[in-house]
């Protein structure tokens, strides 16, 4: 009985979040509220390697191979922006030579529970129908199988938007894939079991290239959001800049002594629901809590305040105008009010931070991306 009771408990706050959710959905018409498991899925935060310092690589991915000549830079390159990665599938005269990308998950997956995994890859060769996606609970920078004896999770060829293989544009690439619970590392890259030789088409190129772009992995279930720790979490990943010769050192050391490698601090988790607050909650420039906003914060607080939960985050947010120190300044002013006015009304203390312009859900180019821009979300943390 007392399960029960706990259960409805959390659905009659999860139902009146949502209703709030429903609120936000007609005052910002578009917001998608499922955040992106993958850090840097769009390649285009730079890392700043260890050796060398300077950005010859994506943070949060790191390849299988030292990363100079893999980390293109263009937009006539690129699916959107001005980056994207570049892979090896073949060598003309090593034809099962290739190379690999891997990525920590932000926040592990939930077994049995449905993800959307996106992408964007394009090649000149013939490859794709031999590209695929690898989870695997270990790091694949440590994989004791040759490489092309290992089956993928995933084909690119079984996408649900159909793959042409002879297209030599941009395709998207779209799964629907349910969990087992394990995942924790994702690895893309050329699974063949045969080998790619031969000639490449292209004058002095001996290597088989393709290219990868704008990928995200997002739970379908907008309520599962993200886990407890997650931003220490995507800290650490962006934290690992060996990128040459430390890496291919740090790959040899963990190699030759197995039971030294590092292990992924296990995911927290929590079932998270999210209130968001856009700009018309607040004057102009301003942070102060006005009559609107604090009816809002009242009606949360009565509901939240019959629980206990993990914990309470609050983040604010603002476009791109103006100089960032004052864009950081107005949104931990705004996230710390809020905080500090549900503080009154509730018995647990509450985290804020300002985000400034760092964190944008549209584009700032026009008016109206740049108002969803300006926001304040509040996330709630409980246990299931």
């Amino acid at each position: 009985m007392g399960r029960e009771i706990l259960n409805n408990s959390k659905f009659l706050l999860a139902l009146y979040i949502m209703r709030f959710l429903v609120l936000i959905f007609f005052l910002l018409p578009g917001y998608a509220f499922s955040q992106s498991l993958l850090g840097n899925g769009s390649f285009e935060e730079e890392n700043i390697c260890a050796e060398y310092k300077v950005n010859c690589a994506p943070e949060a991915w790191i390849y299988t191979v030292p990363s100079f000549f893999y980390y293109p830079r263009g937009k006539e390159l690129a699916h959107t922006g001005s980056r994207c990665l570049a892979l090896i599938a073949g060598h003309s005269e090593k034809p099962f030579y290739r190379t690999f990308v891997r990525s920590r998950l932000i926040c592990g997956l939930q077994k049995g529970k449905i993800y959307q995994l996106q992408l964007y890859v394009k090649s000149v060769h013939k490859v794709l129908d031999s590209l695929g996606i690898y989870f695997s609970s270990y790091d694949f920078l440590f994989e004791k199988q040759v490489y092309h004896k290992i089956t993928p999770t995933l084909y690119f060829i079984n996408s649900t938007n159909r793959l042409n293989v002879s297209d030599t544009a941009w395709q998207k690439i779209l799964f629907n894939y349910t969990a087992t619970g394990a995942e924790t590392f994702i690895t893309l890259g050329n699974f063949s079991k045969k080998g790619k030789g031969g000639n490449t088409g292209i004058e002095t190129e001996k290597n088989f290239f393709f290219l990868l772009d704008d990928i995200s992995l997002t739970p379908a279930d907008v309520n599962e959001r993200l886990c407890k720790d997650w931003q220490k979490r995507k800290e650490e990943i962006y934290a690992q800049d060996e990128r040459h010769e430390f890496l291919d050192k740090y790959i040899k050391h963990y190699r030759s002594k197995p039971q030294l490698i590092p292990k992924p601090s296990p995911t927290l988790t929590v079932h998270v629901d999210t209130l968001l607050i856009p700009d018309v909650f607040f004057a102009t420039n301003n942070f102060m809590i006005n009559q609107k906003t604090a009816s809002l914060l009242d009606s949360f607080a009565t509901v939240l305040s019959k629980y206990t939960p993990d914990s309470v985050i609050i983040l604010g947010h603002t476009d791109i105008n103006g100089a960032e120190i004052y864009n950081k300044e107005l949104s931990w002013r705004r996230a710390g009010s809020v905080a500090a006015y549900l503080e009154k009304k509730l018995s647990f203390k509450i985290e804020s931070r300002g985000m400034g312009s760092e964190k944008p859900i549209a584009s700032n180019l026009t008016a109206a991306g740049r108002r969803r821009n300006r926001r304040v979300e509040i996330y709630v943390f409980l246990k299931p």
